[in-house]
C-alpha cells in the first residue's frame, strides 16, 4: 500500500470561508430553486437511509409521510412559491420508488411537472426493473433476481463523471442484500453493476433514467442506514440529488486514542471471567500485568508511519514513577524517543477515579455516602485538579508535547454515566475551569451528544470493543464471549438486557475466532462512524498494542477498506480532541439552526439568510461544485465546501452546477 496522507488539515472544517463578490447584472432575474430536499416517506428502510444520509450532512430537509392521513397533498402549492420569478420549494425529490402507490396520480403528475420545469432531479430509494424505471424485467437467459451474501459491485465511469469521481470503483455488497438486475433499455444510464452469484449475469444495480426532461435515479437492491454498499454511495448520491449544491458538507473522520500509556493494565483470567487485581476473588491465582515495552513502541511507530495514520496516547504520568521509583524507565525513553510519531493526551497523573468515592466493602461497588445523612461522597475538588496538574507538570518536565485544553479522566470519571454516577461531580467543572481544560473525553456508548461541563465542552468517544485488560488473543476471545453472550450460551449474560447478544466466537483456534469474528464486527462498526460523517474519536487502551497487537488488524482493515473506497481526494481525517469538538459544537449548532435558516440558487449565487439575530452569526455549511476554484471553500470529494459565518444575508458567486 503506498502512503496517502491523512494528517492532514481538517479542510474547511474549521476555516472561515472567503465569499466571492457577486457583480451586478441589469438581466432579468432567472428561476429560483430553494436548497431543501423533500423525501416522500414511506416507512421502508431504503427511505430511512436515504434520509439519514441527508441528515447527517446537514441537508435541510421536509418529509412527507406517507402514512399519515391528515399528510399535506404533494401539489404545486407545495411544491412552488407564488413570486414574481418561478420559484421552487425544494431542489431535490426523494421517492421509495418510481410510482408509490399512496401518491394518486395527480400528485405524481404535478411532482413530475415541477421537476421538469426546474430541472430538479428525483432519487427513487428502490426500484424494480420495469419499462418504468428503464428496465426490462428479468426473463431466463436476461437479468436475474435473488440474495447475495456478499460480493463486490463496479461503478460505471458515468458514475464518476457525475457525483461519485472520488471513488476508485469497486464497492462491496453486504450480507443478505436482495438485488434485481435487469436489462437498460433505451435512456437509461447504468452507475452501478452487479453479478449474480455464479457469475452468469450482470448488470445495473444502480442507474438513472432520462425520459421527458427529467432525471430518476433508482437503486435496485435492499439497503438499510449504515448498510454497504449505500454507506459508501451515500456521498455520490446526495451529491448527484443536489447537482453538488446544498446546504450541509460531508467528511470522513477516524482518530482513535490508546488510553492508560504508562501504566500497567490488570489481566482478564481466562476461565475465571474477571482481571485479576481488579475484581477478581481471591481464589483466582496471580496473572502479570499488562504494560507496554520499548518493543511495542517501536512496532507502534513504525505502524503509523506505514499507514500514514496517527495514533493518539493518553497518558499517565504516575505510571512511569511507579515503574521506575529511583532510575530510569525503558519505556518512557522509548516513547521519548518516537515522540513524534504520536499525538499526546493527559489522561490525568494516577488515573484515580474523580466520581463519587467508591465503596468497595460491596460487589458490584457503591458510592459511599456521608453517614446518617446518606448524601454522597464525590472526590474533592482539589484532587481534581492535582490530577490533571500534575500530569500537565509532567509532560512539560518530561517533553511530551500535549494540548493543556485537552483531558481524558481515568474511565471518563467525574462525568455521569455509571449507573452509580447520574450526575457530574459536582467539583468537576470548576476543576476543569481552573485547569484549562476546554475539551474532556466522554463515552459515546453513555452518552453520544456533546454537552458542556463549566468551560470545557465534552467529547463523546467511541470504544472499540477490546477491553483494557486484555493483551492475547485468547484473552480477547474468552472476554468477549463473556461479555457478549447470553447466559445459555456461557456469558454473563448483561448483553440480554438491550438485545445485544453475539453467538459465542470459537475459542478453539483463538487467533482464528478473533480475527474471523470480533475483528469484522468492529471494523464495521468503526467503518460506519467514519462515512456517516461523525467527528468522535475512538478509543482502546494500551494492551491491545502489546503482546499480540490485536488493535492493529482492525485498523488496517479499517484503513484498507476505505482507501480501497476512496481515491484521495476523501481523504480520512484525524482529528484531535480540540478539533473534534469544534466539529461536533459547529455541527450540532447547525442543526438547530437549519430550520429558520433560507437559501437559494438563482443565477448562479447562492444567498444565505439566516433567521438568527443579525449581531450573532450563524455558521452555515455551504457545499459547491468545484468550478469556483479557490475562491470558496476547501476541495473535499467531488465539490468545495465551507463553513460560512452568516449574520443576515451572504451570498456566494459563480455556482454553476
Amino acid at each position: 500500500m503506498g502512503a496517502r496522507r491523512v494528517l492532514v488539515p481538517l479542510l474547511c472544517a474549521l476555516t472561515t470561508t472567503v465569499l466571492v463578490a457577486v457583480p451586478a447584472s441589469a438581466a432579468p432575474p432567472g428561476p429560483r430553486v430553494d436548497l431543501r430536499v423533500l423525501v416522500v416517506q414511506d416507512g421502508s428502510p431504503e427511505v430511512d437511509a436515504v434520509l439519514e444520509a441527508l441528515t447527517e450532512g446537514g441537508v435541510p430537509t421536509d418529509v412527507v409521510d406517507l402514512s399519515d392521513p391528515a399528510r399535506r397533498p404533494v401539489d404545486r402549492a407545495s411544491l412552488t412559491v407564488p413570486d414574481a420569478v418561478p420559484h421552487a420549494r425544494y431542489q431535490g425529490v426523494v421517492l421509495p420508488g418510481d410510482a408509490p402507490v399512496e401518491l394518486a396520480p395527480a400528485e405524481l403528475t404535478v411532482l413530475h411537472d415541477v421537476e421538469r420545469e426546474f430541472r430538479l432531479r428525483q432519487l427513487n430509494a428502490t426500484v424494480r426493473a420495469t419499462a418504468r424505471t428503464g428496465l426490462a424485467e428479468p426473463s431466463p437467459g436476461a437479468g436475474w433476481s435473488g440474495r447475495l451474501d456478499g460480493g463486490v459491485a463496479r461503478l460505471t465511469d458515468a458514475a464518476r463523471a457525475d457525483g461519485f469521481g472520488d471513488m476508485r470503483g469497486d464497492v462491496p455488497v453486504g450480507e443478505d442484500t436482495w438485488v434485481e438486475i435487469g436489462t437498460p433499455l433505451a435512456g437509461y444510464t447504468t452507475l452501478l453493476t452487479g453479478s449474480s452469484p455464479d457469475g452468469t449475469h450482470r448488470g445495473p444495480l444502480l442507474g438513472v433514467l432520462r425520459t421527458g426532461g427529467r432525471e430518476e435515479l433508482g437503486l435496485s437492491f435492499s439497503y438499510a442506514p449504515g448498510s454497504m454498499p449505500f454507506a459508501a454511495l451515500a456521498p455520490g448520491l446526495v451529491e448527484w440529488l443536489t447537482r453538488g449544491v446544498h446546504l450541509g458538507m460531508r467528511r470522513a473522520w477516524f482518530a482513535v486514542h490508546v488510553d492508560d500509556v504508562l501504566l500497567p493494565d490488570a489481566r482478564w483470567v481466562a476461565g475465571a471471567h474477571c482481571a485479576y487485581g481488579a475484581d477478581c476473588p481471591p481464589t483466582v491465582p496471580p496473572a502479570p500485568t499488562i504494560r507496554m515495552t520499548p518493543a511495542d513502541v517501536d512496532a507502534a511507530a513504525s505502524w503509523s508511519h506505514d499507514h500514514d495514520f496517527r495514533l493518539d496516547l493518553a497518558f499517565n504520568g504516575a505510571g512511569s514513577r511507579l515503574a521506575a521509583p529511583g532510575g530510569d524507565d525503558p519505556l518512557l525513553a522509548a516513547l521519548l524517543a518516537r515522540r513524534g510519531a504520536f499525538g499526546w493526551i493527559n489522561h490525568t497523573w494516577s488515573h484515580q477515579y474523580l466520581g463519587c468515592v467508591r465503596d468497595h466493602g460491596v460487589v458490584p461497588w457503591r458510592c459511599a455516602t456521608v453517614p446518617l445523612l446518606g448524601w454522597t461522597r464525590y472526590v474533592p475538588e482539589r484532587v481534581i485538579d492535582d490530577e490533571v496538574a500534575r500530569n500537565t507538570a509532567f509532560a512539560r518536565d518530561v517533553g511530551l508535547p500535549i494540548n493543556p485544553s485537552e483531558l481524558v479522566t481515568g474511565e471518563h470519571s467525574g462525568l455521569r454515566g455509571d449507573e452509580e454516577m447520574p450526575e457530574d461531580n459536582p467539583g468537576l467543572a470548576g476543576a476543569l475551569d481552573d485547569e484549562g481544560i476546554r475539551s474532556v473525553a466522554a463515552d459515546a456508548s453513555k452518552e453520544a451528544g456533546q454537552r458542556p461541563i463549566g468551560g470545557a465542552r465534552t467529547v463523546p468517544r467511541h470504544p472499540i470493543d477490546l477491553d483494557f485488560d486484555t493483551a492475547t488473543f485468547a484473552e480477547t476471545v474468552d472476554q468477549y464471549n463473556w461479555s457478549h453472550t447470553s447466559r445459555a450460551d456461557g456469558g454473563d449474560g448483561t448483553c440480554e438486557a438491550d438485545g445485544g447478544c453475539v453467538p459465542p466466537v470459537p475459542a478453539g483456534d483463538p487467533r482464528a475466532g478473533f480475527l474471523g469474528r470480533i475483528v469484522p464486527m468492529e471494523v464495521t462498526k468503526a467503518l460506519g462512524h467514519a462515512l456517516a460523517n461523525d467527528p468522535r474519536p475512538h478509543y482502546v487502551h494500551q494492551p491491545q498494542l502489546t503482546e499480540d497487537r490485536t488493535l492493529y488488524p482492525v485498523l488496517d482493515q479499517v484503513l484498507g477498506s476505505y482507501r480501497a473506497l476512496y481515491t484521495e481526494a476523501r481523504p480520512l481525517l484525524v482529528p484531535t480532541m480540540t478539533q473534534s469538538a469544534e466539529v461536533l459544537g459547529r455541527q450540532a449548532a447547525w442543526a438547530t439552526a437549519a430550520g429558520s435558516t433560507r437559501a437559494w440558487l438563482q443565477d448562479g449565487i447562492v444567498t444565505v439568510v439566516s433567521g438568527g439575530a443579525s449581531d450573532r452569526p450563524v455558521d452555515v455549511p455551504v457545499t459547491v461544485p468545484p468550478a469556483l476554484d479557490g475562491a470558496f471553500g476547501e476541495p473535499y470529494g467531488t465539490t468545495r465546501s465551507g463553513w460560512v459565518p452568516v449574520a443576515g444575508e451572504q451570498r456566494i458567486g459563480g455556482v454553476a452546477p
